[in-house]
């Protein structure tokens, strides 16, 4: 008897399991995105997307979040245009992903400046306000 009730149990747990996780979503954000406020939910999954062109010297780098709300998961990643594939020196867009890991409110802040060039301001920032429910 109480191995059946712990079998129920385990399969209560897995079958809700699965209900959260597929609540999750995927939501992709853009130049087009910044001022405005995206809201996700805990679990959610954020990619950002800028264009840049890194042979330049110039990068796209985290400014400003609370790690506590959304964590960056890896690093950044470069992927050139359709058009530009296999052209040295073209530009594409940079990649970032984030994951929703508590409720709350925070800015997220990227600026695209050149690492070394330190009382250089940055040649553009992107600015989104992050709503975790």
């Amino acid at each position: 008897m109480k191995a059946k009730i712990f079998l129920m149990v385990v399969c209560v747990l897995i079958l809700s399991n699965g209900c959260i996780s597929q609540s999750t979503k995927q939501v992709s954000i853009n130049k087009a995105n910044a001022g405005t406020t995206v809201e996700l939910r805990v679990g959610d999954k954020l990619e950002v997307s800028l264009e840049g062109n890194l042979t330049t010297g110039y990068n796209w780098t985290v400014e400003s979040l609370d790690s506590t709300i959304i964590k960056q998961l890896g690093d950044a990643e470069f992927k050139q245009a359709d058009q530009n594939q296999n052209r040295v020196g073209a530009g594409g867009v940079i990649l970032y992903r984030f994951e929703a890991i508590k409720s709350g409110k925070t800015p997220l802040k990227l600026i695209y400046h050149r690492s070394w060039e330190k009382d250089v301001p940055p040649i553009e920032t992107y600015e989104v306000t992050i709503m975790v429910n």
